[in-house]
């Protein structure tokens, strides 16, 4: 994996995705280069934080784009640090120390992405980055949003050999995924992005109808 290092880097923009999903574009630094799926420790430039000072986001960009995308969740009464993000104009500044973690794409085989939420940001990477390398295809994405909001549904449902498979509860989930362990079982590798409470569930229900632990990567988007 490469080895991270500490960035101070720009907002460009910011977006309004789906009702409480945001996200934000900043430069990206010259040279700077990541796995797809890894995430950084962000910190906000200049502003007074009370709690937590740094907190962890997926890289929702990919390398080949110009820029470092990240993406939340920003609830109605949210954290100081997502309030101080949220006020971030085009110019302000955030400190970046990337690339971390472990949880990338093997493109050797089919995938089977699970994403719960927010957690479709380290999976929006993944899948553009595996569409600009012409990886194996035949994918699948499993999206699972109690709300019914998709950030990025859009540019997802444009990719080649993705199929996409919505779901808007608990149960359509789980539906979902047994439909797709009996067509994929282990000749597929399982991606599971969410709150820890998903991914425990996911895994639980995927290792109880045959699927080996090997087969399970998953990335834990903690207090989100």
């Amino acid at each position: 994996m490469d080895q991270a290092a500490n960035y101070e880097i720009t907002l460009t923009k910011r977006m309004h995705l789906e009702k409480e999903y945001y996200a934000f574009d900043f430069t990206k630094p010259e040279g700077f280069v990541f796995t797809e799926g890894q995430f950084g420790l962000f910190g906000i430039v200049g502003r007074e934080i009370e709690g937590k000072k740094l907190r962890a986001f997926s890289i929702a960009s990919e390398n080949g784009e110009p820029f470092i995308r990240v993406a939340t969740r920003i609830v109605a009464v949210p954290s100081d640090f997502k309030c101080r993000l949220l006020e971030l104009n085009p110019g302000d500044k955030v400190t970046m120390k990337a690339p971390l973690g472990e949880f990338v794409l093997d493109a050797s085989r089919p995938a089977v992405f699970i994403a719960g939420g927010i957690g479709i940001t380290p999976i929006r990477s993944m899948l553009l980055a595996k569409a600009r390398n012409a990886g194996v295809g035949h994918d699948v994405l499993i999206y699972s949003e109690l709300e019914a909001n998709y950030p990025f549904h859009s540019e997802l449902e444009s990719l080649a050999g993705l199929e996409i498979l919505y779901a808007a509860d608990i149960e359509p989930t789980q539906k979902a995924i047994l439909q797709t362990i009996d067509k994929r079982q282990n000749d597929a590798g399982y991606y599971l992005s969410g709150s820890p409470g998903f991914i425990r569930s996911i895994t639980a229900l995927l290792e109880a109808h045959g699927i080996q632990p090997d087969r399970i990567r998953f990335d834990v988007f903690v207090g989100y």
